[in-house]
């Protein structure tokens, strides 16, 4: 039987009624070991592979920011400066990639970034059982509908039928009246639709929080050791940054203008060679990483 991880747990008091109205029908239960193995299978390569996928998104996408604002200071250094000094470059401070170092060693930041991937977010999963359970709710809504539907045509004939000049007065009976007429046409059958709501909000909000859960675990190994993560990341981003401004370097001594440099570095950044080579060795590093064999020290070899 499936039992709720304990950051689950607190959907429990958000989501009573809607609890209580799944277990009425006998579905809670159910749901639960659905949603856990609908879950369990997800394959674990695939997760490692999507966080590469996730990990060279945001360099790449960093990169280009650098390249369009930060290396703009760098070049104009440059045409100050005849001597051209690669560490003296290599030190300037960008605030792009210090967010982008915080954020690739964030295991927080990199499950959500997962979770809301195409590949997660719209996988399809089979379920058979949630299927039949779907198909009895809306038969349920259906139900309800029409109960509001009758009851919606009997308060209001009810009200024009009434005796007497109501007038504009008003007394305690007045109000006692009204909101029992409102209690016995719509209150009830309200409620139902509510409950249904807060159903449907549990089981989303479970089936993602244990989704979240389920990655973090797939992906947890390559965390454990923050230093040495540490130290990967700074190879690929100081790596990339040595490589953008020796780059500009060489075409800033051949005269070239920096919108020409700009251009041709951000075909670099989203040229195929580039993503296929880099994609390559970040899954490598992460799947070396994940079987917790260490990095080997060819994996620190020049991709671009």
């Amino acid at each position: 039987m499936f039992g709720m991880s304990k950051q689950s747990e607190e959907l429990v008091k958000k989501y009573k009624t809607g609890i209580d109205f799944l277990k009425e029908r006998g579905y809670y239960h159910r749901i639960l070991s659905e949603i856990y193995y609908l879950i369990i299978y997800l394959d674990h390569q695939g997760i490692v592979n999507l966080l590469s996928e996730n990990f060279f998104s945001d360099i790449q996408g960093v990169f280009l920011i650098f390249v369009r604002d930060d290396l703009r200071h760098i070049f104009e250094e440059m045409q100050k400066n005849s001597e051209k000094n690669l560490a003296k470059y290599l030190k300037s401070p960008a605030t792009n990639l210090i967010i982008l170092h915080r954020c690739t060693t964030n295991i927080q930041y990199q499950v959500k970034s997962i979770l809301r991937m195409p590949q997660i977010k719209d996988r399809p999963l089979k379920s058979r059982y949630l299927e039949f359970v779907s198909r009895k709710l809306n038969g349920e809504i259906q139900e309800y509908y029409r109960i509001l539907t009758d009851n919606y045509k009997k308060y209001f004939r009810k009200k024009f039928s009434a005796t007497g000049n109501p007038g504009r007065t008003i007394s305690l009976e007045c109000l006692r009246r009204l909101t029992s007429d409102y209690d016995d046409h719509f209150t009830g059958v309200a409620e139902q639709f509510v409950n249904l709501a807060m159903a449907l909000k549990f089981v989303r909000d479970l089936f993602q929080k244990e989704m979240e859960i389920r990655i973090r675990q797939h992906i947890s190994a390559i965390f454990n050791d923050q230093q040495k993560l540490n130290k990967l990341i700074e190879y690929f981003i100081n790596d990339l940054k040595r490589t953008i401004i020796q780059m500009t370097i060489r075409q800033s001594q051949n005269g070239r203008s920096f919108e020409w440099i700009e251009v041709r570095l951000q075909e670099f950044l989203k040229g195929e060679r580039f993503q296929k080579l880099l994609k390559k060795v970040i899954f490598q590093t992460f799947s070396i990483m994940q079987n917790k064999k260490g990095i080997h020290e060819n994996l620190g070899t020049r991709v671009y």
